[in-house]
């Protein structure tokens, strides 16, 4: 199917090539971008770690295992293509030794493109933020990227140097039906693809995914590498072949060198969030994590009672992008300049997101969630940071799905306390997690049946992907205003979409209609009769969306996603 699937993707970007021609004998010019210098890249790159190195307060220990995991990166990136792991402990530079790896790796075998995946947006910000002082040209394409025009047909074929998108919509092109999706596939063939945070990747998803993965390594000359703190024992799936070669085969010394953190397991009883707030409210650097977003607004709300408000800070997928990155910089000044600063967030601030702080507080969650969350205190090494993991009191559902539930219990069973630095440890945990486990059955069946549209159905990294809502936040450089109007007055279009990108937040509530109304795609009208997904808060709502707490609709609370 994978094979059907390139040629099909030949296929559609060779007709709407062709025909855009047809229009406009210029049209390459800026639907493609063959620049790509990786020697001159791999200079950019040493130059600016050379001055991470020279700036970095970190301990000299840290520092001497950053080093070691770059110049392996880049000794490793002239082996053989194919499938690779990379599995060091968060805090050693994974972000610029991948893409040493990478520039390494193409300049020795001919690459054509390097594809940074990504499991959340807020990684992806993050990420773009790094590599684009690198990588000028460097193009993000997710659903919430704000491209400008001429990018758009290099986000549609992928033929460019440097991409960083989302595993949603780079796993789920591999799975589509669509000519859009599948029209930039063939130009994953002969290109290094980074997967960050592998941990990510849902588990009834897992076996059909890596035997894509697999597949594009073997017969497409793709050379892939699987990279986290976390590194899920796949070869535990006994529906699955799993032989990839690890980068850091003495990770192990690492991990134990690099303990920055204790953990305190307060298991025996719940814990009450109003005392997760009180313990936080004593601490001038601290960070709750937790696995609902009404558990983070209940310890914010708190929290706001005991301590000045401009000392407390609210960060989930609530807030739109620009307010996300507005809040995080915020955070990351306060920090920086030791000032008060207690952030409250959910999972989306876990994977990748470079903050410091002294004590970390964590729901119980999967245990990579765990050591995701102790990757987010006491980074740069000295005095051992504190990790407390806890449960919260709460009479309903304390986690978002079932799957997350059973990993947590996994953990549970596990009977901490036990060291979350042993990779030995992480190694049971995901046995006994994949212990008879498989992918979904209609995936499987419609693969069996090779049906391309139900295996494209079944096929959803995000089960719900919920509604998209231009929300009136004031601190973005776009005009909330402008856009609401126009939408109104003109429909929902591409080019309205990607403007409004800073300010959209995606929506689970079952209750939005109530407080929105969705806005047809532009010419249908009241005409349509497929629903555009897209939503602006009505006029007298508006407030719902605040500064604090982003955007938080009454009577939500039964209606929760992880983030």
């Amino acid at each position: 199917m994978l094979y059907t699937r390139m040629l099909f993707s030949c296929l559609v970007d060779a007709d709407y090539t062709a025909s855009a021609l047809n229009d406009d004998s210029t049209y390459l010019d800026r639907a493609e971008n063959n620049s790509f210098d990786p020697q001159a890249l791999l200079k950019k790159l040493t130059e600016y770690r050379d001055g991470i190195r020279q700036s970095s307060t970190a301990d000299r220990i840290l520092n001497t295992y950053r080093d070691r995991v770059f110049e392996q990166c880049g000794k490793m990136g002239n082996e053989p293509e194919g499938l690779y792991t990379l599995t060091a402990p968060t805090g050693t530079g994974k972000t610029l030794a991948l893409m040493h790896f990478a520039l390494r790796h193409c300049l020795k075998h001919g690459k054509q493109r390097i594809i940074v995946v990504l499991p959340f947006l807020t990684l992806a910000e993050q990420s773009a933020e790094i590599y684009s002082k690198i990588i000028p040209d460097v193009l993000i394409d997710h659903s919430q990227s704000d491209l400008p025009e001429d990018a758009w047909e290099l986000a549609a074929r992928w033929s460019t140097p440097v991409i960083i998108t989302t595993s949603v919509r780079f796993f789920e092109s591999l799975f589509s039906d669509r000519p859009a999706a599948c029209r930039k596939l063939h130009n994953i063939a002969n290109s290094v693809v980074l997967f960050d945070e592998a941990q990510s990747l849902p588990a009834d998803l897992t076996s059909v995914t890596l035997q894509a993965v697999n597949e594009l390594c073997s017969r497409y000359h793709t050379t892939m590498v699987f990279s986290t703190a976390t590194q899920p024992d796949f070869s535990a799936r006994k529906d699955l072949t799993w032989k990839p070669r690890e980068i850091l085969p003495e990770s192990g010394e690492m991990f134990r060198a690099l303990q920055r953190v204790k953990v305190e397991w307060r298991l025996g009883e719940d814990t009450p969030l109003e005392t997760i707030a009180e313990e936080m409210s004593g601490q001038d650097s601290v960070c709750a994590i937790v696995n609902l977003r009404r558990h983070a607004r209940q310890i914010v709300g708190r929290l706001s009672e005991l301590c000045p408000k401009d000392t407390v800070f609210y960060l989930t997928t609530d807030l739109c992008p620009a307010h996300r990155s507005k809040q995080i910089k915020r955070i990351r000044e306060r920090l920086k300049n030791s000032l008060p600063c207690r952030v409250v967030a959910t999972q989306c601030i876990e994977a990748g997101v470079d903050l410091d702080f002294r004590t970390m507080y964590r729901a119980l969650a999967p245990l990579d969630a765990i050591i995701q969350a102790a990757g987010r205190c006491n980074r740069n090494g000295g005095a051992m940071g504190r990790v407390t993991v806890f449960c919260p009191a709460d009479p309903r559902m304390p986690y978002p799905d079932q799957w997350y539930s059973n990993a947590a219990v996994t953990v549970r069973e596990m009977g901490p306390p036990f060291s979350i630095h042993d990779p030995e440890n992480v190694r049971e945990y995901y046995r006994r997690l994949f212990h008879g486990k498989k992918d979904k059955q209609k995936l499987r069946a419609a693969i069996d049946s090779r049906s391309f549209a139900q295996t494209a159905a079944e096929y959803r990294l995000i089960d719900n992907a919920g509604a998209q809502v231009i929300v009136p936040y004031s601190g973005a450089d776009v005009s909330y205003a402008s856009i609401a109007k126009r939408m109104r007055d003109e429909g929902v279009t591409h080019a309205l979409l990607k403007e409004a990108a800073p300010i959209t937040v995606i929506c689970f509530a079952k209750n939005l209609k109530i407080y929105a109304e969705e806005i047809p795609f532009a010419g249908h009208g009241k005409t349509q009769t497929v629903g555009s997904g897209v939503f602006l808060l009505c006029p007298q709502y508006t407030d719902l969306y605040s500064d604090e707490l982003g955007l938080h609709l009454p009577q939500e609370e039964s209606f929760e996603s992880i983030f």
